[in-house]
């Protein structure tokens, strides 16, 4: 019995006299040893930096018009601009326009934004584009108007030097009545489309 309550003394006993002896070896403000171990709040882990990288791509694609105008078309279009963290694309771009129907062509300059708001790589992302559309019109007539599209898209394919994707989209064309010796009731236009196209 003296045995056992002799061990429980020394055991109760050894940390006060430790800590008397080395009165450092407690931090108070992490609490911790200063044994070389920090407290993991209180590590900052630098994020890696991600490079800004150039990229261009392609695509093509139709388009079908939904204002009953007979203004479909096949499309083919080109842009190059940058690539960094969340921003898959962000540049400018051109744009070809052939109506199946009729001689009516059009060619769309815009800046163009594509994200899939996530720094890590994802299927889906979101498309916009803005800007100007020459247009070829009807009776040898050209106008300028704007140009708008919105879409989804979602990578078919992916590599390191590569992307390969499909997009859904709608589009508005800008088209302006015309009064001369004779009146044409041009009239804006949009479109439901769908392209594949690839990166670099």
């Amino acid at each position: 019995m003296k045995k056992s309550i002799k061990a429980l003394f020394i055991a109760l006993l050894c940390p006060f006299v430790a800590t008397a002896a080395n009165p450092e070896w407690f931090d108070g403000r992490n609490e911790l040893p200063k044994t070389g171990c920090v407290r993991t709040d209180s590590i900052k882990i630098p994020r890696k930096k991600v490079p800004t990288q150039f990229v261009w791509g392609a695509d093509a694609g139709a388009s079908i018009d939904m204002t009953g105008d007979d203004m479909s078309t096949v499309d083919v279009s080109a842009s190059f601009g940058l690539r960094h963290g969340w921003i898959n694309f962000l540049g400018v771009g051109a744009e070809a326009n052939f109506m199946v129907s009729n001689s009516c062509r059009s060619y769309p300059i815009f800046l163009q934004f594509r994200t899939s708001f996530a720094y890590r790589p994802k299927i889906l992302f979101w498309e916009l584009k803005g800007g100007m559309s020459l247009n070829y019109l009807e009776h040898n007539h050209r106008q300028s108007g704007a140009y708008a599209s919105t879409g989804l898209g979602a990578y078919l394919a992916r590599g390191e030097k590569f992307r390969s994707y499909i997009v859904l989209a709608y589009t508005f064309r800008e088209r302006r009545r015309i009064e001369r010796e004779l009146v044409h009731p041009f009239h804006d236009l949009h479109y439901a489309g769908v392209r594949i196209g690839v990166s670099f």
